[in-house]
């Protein structure tokens, strides 16, 4: 079993890039790792301009 990420870790992304990240067989594990962590980041982002989210 994978190991569960954190709920604040949590990327807004479609199912066609969620398969790519996930079982890109034509990128590299440090290339699907970097989007990853692009697509968590602008998430955070996006929530945080809606107010969904408050800074600490």
């Amino acid at each position: 079993m994978g190991l569960k990420a954190d709920d604040c870790a949590t990327a807004a992304i479609c199912v066609c890039c969620h398969d790519s990240i996930d079982n890109g067989s034509k990128l590299s594990r440090d290339e699907r790792r970097q989007l990853m962590d692009r697509a968590i980041v602008l998430t955070v982002i996006q929530i945080a301009r809606l107010g969904l989210v408050v800074p600490a």
